[in-house]
Formats: C-alpha cells, structure tokens, sequence
C-alpha cells in the first residue's frame, strides 16, 4: 500500500507526519525540502521492513464472559429441588435444578419390571421344544404309516406356531427393554443439566414455581473471556487473527496488571452507518481471577518504528538533530 506524505513547514519548529508518526524537526533556513523527503522515504522503508500494516492507537473494549447461557427445562413441570445458588461454580454437566419426577420414576420402575420379566418367554420356548419333540415322535409314526397325514400336519401346525409364539415373547421383551429405557430418558429431562462450566449469575426460579419456557438459571463461562472491540474502519487490515494485545482493566484495583489476549476473529463486513468494525478476542482466566463485564484498555503489540540519524552525516547536512518520534494516538 503506498504511503500518503504530508509535509508541513513553520518558522519555528516544523513537524513531519507520516501515517501518525510525528517528527519534531530542527532545520536552518537553508534546509532543503529534498531532506525532508528523505527523511520520510527512511521511515517509510522501516515500516515495511518491519512488516507494520499501520500504527495502532490504544483503544477502549469491554471484557465479557466466553459464554452465557439461559439455562432452562425441555419439559414443563413444578420446580422440586435447586442445587446452586447465584455466584457459585458449576462444572458441565452438573445437575443444577430437578423436577417434580414422582410420575416419571414410578413409570420407569414399571418399565423396568416388565423388562426383566423373563416367565412368560420361559413358558414360549418350553412349549416351543415341546412341539419340537412331539414332532420328531410323530414323524416316526407318519413314516410308519401308524398315523395319517392330517394328523401330521396337525403336529407339525403346532410346533411352528409354538416357535412363533416364542420369538413373539422375544420381541415382547425387547419391546419392554426399549421402554424401560424411554422411560429412564424421561425421567432424565426433569434435571435441569449446565452444559458449560461456569459461574451461576442468576437463578430466575424458587422451589415450587411452574418451568415451561422460562430460564432456572443463567450460566456465565469466564474461562476464557471474550474482549470485545470496536475499531473505526480507517484501521482495517491493519488487525488479523492471532495479533497479540495487552488489556488493562479499568478498575483501581487493577490498574497495575496487564494481560494478554489474542485476535480470535475480525469482522469482515463492517458498519457503514458508525464507521467502524468488531474485533473478537480471547483472554485466558485461570482461577476466575479477572472479572468480567468490565471497560478496558487495549494496546496491540507491534513494534513501532523510530526515526534515527545514523544514516545521516550531520557535518554535511543542513538537519541538525533529530528530537523525537512518537506514536500519534
């Protein structure tokens, strides 16, 4: 990207800026312009051996939680038990709130004697391998010519259906397998479960109140946090995912500490009605010690280029020094 130059020259101490770099410039009378472009086609070279894409000012963000969830029922029912109060911790998984599941376990415990039941299957194969036997017998008789065919066939009628009657009770009893087994699923969705780890940051519900389709509990994962950023559009492309920044928290108590978070995401349509873009970014929280929903302080870590004289032989040039360079925020 070509770099944009603006010079601007005053009696008593003119000032280059290149791209927010300002630079606060001694010159005598004589100094020609030439210089001056040299000057900036030097920071210009630093830049891009550098790899910078465009100074970052410090920007203000807001520290939030990774994850909230409004944490609710899938079936409706009275409110029995709540495990967890407001601020306490939670682990994925965790049961947090249960039901009124008196109908739901007496069903499951019905479904499950039905399912172990096993006399009624018993009864089928015995009478089954008796038709077996019997048939056995009668066809030594029917080869024989002691009976007749209809009696034959008669026998053997009743040892398929006998056979029959026996994997009917099979499926009879993988039938009462499989409701035992919706049944233990009902009953399952009269615990209310997080399935994040996080912190309790609200319980909607008490004991004995009706759920259907409002929240118990809203669930807040702070390991790790989200930094939330707006970024006016002039810096677009000049932030990519993986960028390394430093937050300070606007807090008193915490005006001493930094930490570090990285670019998870950057938007890639950008608001044309404020002028600005969203950066996502992720900040690790071992030990929930950092809180959330909190202002904050941003700094990108890129390096910024420093304006030098080495280069430059001041015998022979009418600059005489260079004062400073700094970051125009």
């Amino acid at each position: 990207m070509a770099a944009k130059y603006k010079a601007t020259l005053s009696q008593q101490a003119p000032i280059l800026k290149l791209d927010g770099i300002h630079m606060n410039l001694i010159l005598t009378r004589s100094a020609p312009i030439a210089l001056i472009l040299a000057s900036l086609s030097t920071v210009a070279s630093a830049n891009s051996q550098s790899g910078i894409v465009g100074l970052l000012p410090e920007m203000d963000c807001i520290v939030e939680p990774s994850e909230i969830v409004e944490l609710g029922s899938s079936v409706p029912g009275i409110l029995d038990q709540t495990f967890v109060e407001r601020n306490e911790f939670v682990a994925a998984g965790d049961v947090v709130a249960e039901l009124d599941s008196r109908v739901e376990r007496a069903t499951l415990e019905l479904a499950d004697a039905r399912a172990k039941m096993e006399t009624s299957l018993e009864l089928r194969r015995e009478n089954a391998a008796f038709g077996q036997r019997t048939k056995k017998r009668n066809q030594k008789l029917f080869n024989d010519s002691t009976i007749s065919a209809q009696d034959m066939d008669k026998v053997k009628t009743e040892t398929y259906i006998a056979q029959l009657q026996a994997q009917q009770e099979e499926d009879n009893k993988r039938i009462a397998e499989l409701e035992a087994i919706r049944a233990q699923q009902a009953l399952n969705q009269r615990f209310v479960k997080t399935p994040i780890s996080g912190v309790v940051t609200e319980k909607y519900k008490s004991v004995g109140e009706y759920v259907e389709a409002e929240p118990v509990y809203r669930i807040a994962n702070l390991d790790p946090l989200h930094v939330e950023l707006i970024v006016p559009t002039e810096h677009l492309g000049s932030i990519e995912r993986g960028m390394k920044a430093q937050v300070r928290l606007q807090l008193d108590s915490h005006a001493d500490q930094s930490y570090v978070a990285v670019v998870r995401s950057v938007d890639r349509v950008a608001d044309a009605a404020s002028g600005t873009f969203g950066v996502l970014l992720i900040m690790p929280n071992s030990g929930l010690r950092i809180p959330s929903g909190i202002r904050c302080n941003l700094a990108f870590e890129t390096d910024s280029p420093v304006l030098t004289d080495s280069s430059s032989d001041s015998s022979e040039q009418p600059l005489e020094t260079v004062r400073s360079a700094s970051i125009d925020e």
